[in-house]
This record gives C-alpha cells, sequence and structure tokens, in this order.
C-alpha cells in the first residue's frame, strides 16, 4: 500500500494528470475498505481519503481556472475582430462583458480577473475592451465624489471613498502639506484627473485644519516677542509636543503677559511638557501621527496607543515615537501627559508639609495597579516617607542663577528667536 500510494498525493499538474492520479487513489481507497484486507486498514482508510480529498479540490479548482481561461480566450477573439460588446457593472463593482466577468472597478481602478494560464495578449485586449466601457462609470463617479464629498482618511494616510482608495498621501513641503497622489484607472482622462487633484487638495487642507488647527495656526501668528515666537515654532516643529526641560529656559524668558498668550493660541505650559492638548485627541492623534510618518518616512513598526489608555508598560516601546503620541517615559511605564499633569495638581493639593499621602483617586487617574503607581513615584523621584503610602514631594528647588546677556552675534538661539511665524 505504501508503495502504490507513493507520489499520489502531490498536488501539481494538468487536468488529466489530476484525474489520473485521483483514480488511483480510489482504487486503493476501495481496498482500504474491504473487511480483512489490510493490516491496520483504518489508518490506511483515513490517509487515502485523505489524498482523494486534496486531488479533488485540486482537480475542481483547475477545471474552473480551465473554464475561465477558455471564455476569456473566446472573448478576446471577439475583441480582436473588432466586435461591438456588451459591457455591464453591476451593483457589487463587478465588469462582465457579453455576459462574460472579466474583473471589478475597486473606487476609480479597474481590475482584471484572470488566472496565471491566461495569455498576455488575452488580457490587453480585455482591458481595452473593459476601459472602452468603464469611461461613463468614471465620470459618472467622479462627479459623485465632487458633488457629495463622501470620503475620508484611513490609518493607511489614503482618501477613501465607498470602502475603496482613491487616493493616497505623500511627502510635501512639510508635514503638515503632504501631496496627494490619486489611484485610478488609465482611462480616466487626463482633465476629469486633474478636477479631482483640485477638489482632493482643497478638501485634505480643511480636513487638516479641522482636526488639526491648532498645530496649524501656530505658523499663522504675528508674534513680536522672541522668546514666544522661538517656544511656538519649537513646538511646530515637534509636532505639538516638547518636554518642558527642553526649552525651560526659553519658557522662563517670556514675559507673563506674553505668557498668557499662549493659552489663547491653544498651547499649555505644564510641569513637565509644553503641549496642544487637541492634539492629544485619538483622531488628532493618528491623522498627525500618520503625517508625520510620511514626511520622515518612519515605518510603522511602532503603533499609536488604544484610544483610552492612559497608562503603558513596555521595556522595548521607542520613547520619542511615544512622546509624539503624548506619552512620557518612566524606565519601563509609559505615561500620557495631560494624565500626568492632571496626576501632578493632585499631588500638590494633598501634600502638606512637603509630604503627601497617595489615594485611590490618584491610582484611578492612571488605571495601574497598586504595585506599579508606586513604582512610578520613585521613577519619578519621589522618596518614600516612614508613614505608610506616604512620599516626600520636591518641588522645585529656587537657584539664583546669573542672567547671562548674549551678543547677537554670538548667540546660538538668535536664528531661531528670529523667526517670524505667519
Amino acid at each position: 500500500m505504501k508503495e502504490q500510494l507513493k507520489g499520489l498525493e502531490k498536488d501539481h499538474g494538468n487536468v488529466d494528470l489530476l484525474s489520473h492520479r485521483l483514480s488511483n487513489v480510489r482504487t486503493w481507497s476501495y481496498v482500504a475498505n474491504k473487511k480483512n484486507w489490510l493490516e491496520n486498514s483504518d489508518y490506511w482508510v483515513q490517509l487515502t481519503k485523505s489524498i482523494e480529498d486534496k486531488l479533488s479540490d485540486k482537480l475542481h479548482d483547475e477545471l474552473t481556472k480551465s473554464f475561465i481561461d477558455k471564455k476569456i480566450s473566446i472573448l478576446s477573439r471577439g475583441l480582436k475582430q473588432d466586435l461591438i460588446l456588451n459591457t455591464e457593472i453591476n451593483d457589487e463593482n463587478k465588469i462582465h462583458i457579453d455576459g462574460q466577468l472579466v474583473g471589478e472597478l475597486k473606487g476609480l481602478k479597474f481590475l482584471i480577473e484572470v488566472t496565471s494560464k491566461t495569455l498576455d495578449t488575452d488580457i490587453k485586449s480585455i482591458k481595452k475592451a473593459a476601459r472602452k466601457g468603464i469611461e461613463k462609470e468614471l465620470l459618472k463617479r467622479v462627479d459623485e465624489i465632487l458633488t457629495k464629498a463622501e470620503i475620508e482618511i484611513d490609518n493607511e494616510s489614503r482618501i477613501i471613498w465607498k470602502n475603496n482608495p482613491i487616493a493616497r498621501l505623500k511627502k510635501g513641503n512639510n508635514y503638515l502639506n503632504p501631496e496627494i497622489d490619486i489611484i485610478a484607472d488609465d482611462s480616466l482622462n487626463e482633465e476629469l484627473k486633474s478636477k479631482l487633484g483640485k477638489f482632493l487638495s482643497q478638501w485634505l487642507n480643511n480636513y487638516i485644519y479641522n482636526v488639526l488647527g491648532d498645530l496649524v495656526k501656530l505658523t499663522k501668528y504675528k508674534i513680536t516677542n522672541q522668546y514666544l515666537r522661538g517656544l511656538v515654532f519649537q513646538l511646530y516643529e515637534n509636532n505639538g509636543v516638547i518636554k518642558r526641560s527642553e526649552i525651560d529656559k526659553i519658557v522662563k524668558s517670556i514675559p507673563l503677559e506674553e505668557r498668557k498668550k499662549l493659552w489663547g493660541m491653544g498651547v499649555k505650559i505644564g510641569r513637565y511638557h509644553v503641549y496642544l492638548p487637541k492634539m492629544l485627541k485619538p483622531k488628532a492623534v493618528e491623522f498627525r501621527i500618520g503625517l508625520w510618518r510620511i514626511f520622515y518616512k518612519i515605518s510603522a513598526i511602532n503603533k499609536i496607543p488604544k484610544s483610552g489608555l492612559n497608562f503603558l508598560v513596555g521595556s522595548n516601546l521607542e520613547k520619542n515615537f511615544y512622546l509624539l503620541c503624548g506619552f512620557e517615559k518612566f524606565k519601563e511605564f509609559f505615561v500620557r501627559i495631560d494624565i500626568l499633569e492632571k496626576l501632578f495638581l493632585k499631588i500638590i493639593d494633598n501634600t502638606k508639609d512637603k509630604k503627601f499621602k497617595i489615594n485611590a483617586e490618584m491610582m484611578n487617574l492612571l488605571g495601574c495597579s497598586k504595585e506599579n503607581f508606586y513604582k512610578l513615584m520613585t521613577y519619578m523621584n519621589y522618596k518614600k516617607d516612614k508613614t505608610i503610602d506616604t512620599y516626600v514631594f520636591k518641588g522645585e528647588k529656587k537657584k539664583k542663577e546669573k542672567i547671562i546677556q548674549f551678543d547677537k552675534k554670538e548667540n546660538p538661539f538668535n536664528k531661531l528667536l528670529s523667526l517670524n511665524l505667519k
């Protein structure tokens, strides 16, 4: 039995070869099912059945392909003779020419349905015929897109219409000004493509402003104070989030009256970060990170944290990427920066004689375990007191610092601070 079945399990070959193998396997399947003809008959019954099923499925696939290829060849011959053929597009976007399925129209792109055996000459003929038939449909679809504007952007930075991509975003002049690459069939004429391109560009500009308005407006303000201008520029260059420690000298150099203007710009100066609170909303995070990836050609290995998470644990997470997403790193912990500010305020409210006691409200704010919260306190440089659940609050140390006057030629921030963002 072993010798007879050898090689019959192979499922490659044409229809005749597969049929021959299947016939042989069925013979030995008959033998296996005869009572007392074989030792260990149950094993041979299962083996022959498995081989038979596998070959049957493969034979069915090959017969289907052969039938499709035959229909396509007949259709192709008709096309080459310039016969008038009827093209239909059904509700499922399937394209039929004279009743034969030749492909489908996904968004504005024609996808031909062929097999590995379809000849290149047949493919060219079918594409030519189908594209003649879909010109009116493409015109109709473009008109609907322009009229209804029922489009959106997915997490792969593609513009989607009726669940299909019609354009993709690509690198532009800066990360908030991407260019658009239209995804459409060659049969879409240049006039329509240009019209669609202008419409999508305008739509995208409005979309960017609606979702990332606070970030976009950072480049529009007329700012006279050089330190405030420098801070706003840095914030824009860092996608709306920057560590306070990196620009603290600039922040402290901004006069109080000028600093008050920041809140009107949607900017918050916190204990740990300077950031745009509205840019931490899930939709804004996903979109601006997507644009950042396109401009700086960053891979999608790092994933944006799920909406609603305030506390993450992961030793291999990339801190710069997660800061853009709005999370600050404390060793293996990541805390959302706006929640971190709220935690800091709660610590201040509960501090007496430079000591504060941990409560459930603080832990609930982060949504982490008690054990991890205690670790976080240590990572944030709060010292454990002798009293249970009590830590020593570390305020900012007041230091007398000499004010250094820079010569304009020598000042390393001179170029940055003198920028006039309009």
